[in-house]
């Protein structure tokens, strides 16, 4: 009985000794995540402790495209931005002195990213400044929206080049939608 016992007391401090130790000495893990928006991907990263972090963006041949090492930090939010790259596939990788992790992103244009873009006239109150990029001849439809969801414009406009108008809004209250249409169905809704 005497020898079990023994055993057993032996058996609860070595894994006593064991469990500890494993608490002291914590995994060393890194969060990441990435978030589309358009063609600008938002990398979002936090250490287990503050250390050099290495990012890096190639493409579908593993070539590196860019590059770059923030230097002591535990957590970071960067933009990185690729318009000026063709549609395709892509890697961002991310390296800490305990781990690194790869992200497969795929660069793809919204035919309605470009299409339209309002800004508000300063000083000008209740006016907007709606633009629209055009290449070719094309029939684009701009429609107004109020708060309520009705429909306060609807015109076709037929043009060949860029489109400028600004419209005076100073009647109505509330918010707005600007949704613009081109000929080929492509749509972008703009809420002000």
């Amino acid at each position: 009985m005497k020898k079990i016992v023994s055993v057993l007391v032996v058996l609860v401090v070595i894994s006593s000794v064991a469990f500890a130790g494993g608490i002291d000495k914590p995994d060393a893990s890194s969060g990441v995540a990435i978030v589309k928006q358009g063609t600008t991907f938002r990398l979002y990263y936090k250490g287990f402790e503050s250390n050099n972090v290495k990012v890096s963006i190639l493409d579908s041949d593993k070539k590196v495209l860019f590059s770059e090492t923030l230097f002591n930090v535990d957590g970071f939010v960067r933009p990185y931005n690729f318009t000026n790259l063709a549609e395709g596939h892509y890697t961002i990788e991310i390296a800490d002195r305990h781990n690194r992790h790869s992200e497969n992103i795929d660069v793809v244009r919204d035919k309605s990213e470009n299409l339209a873009h309002i800004l508000k006239v300063t000083g000008e109150d209740g006016k907007y400044l709606l633009t629209v990029s055009n290449k070719k001849s094309d029939d684009i439809t701009v429609r107004i929206f109020d708060g309520k969801n009705q429909i306060i414009y609807d015109e076709v406009q037929t043009v060949s080049t860029d489109f400028a108008r600004i419209y005076n809004l100073k009647k109505y209250t509330g918010k707005f939608t600007f949704e613009v249409t081109d000929g080929s169905g492509n749509t972008k809704s703009i809420s002000y």
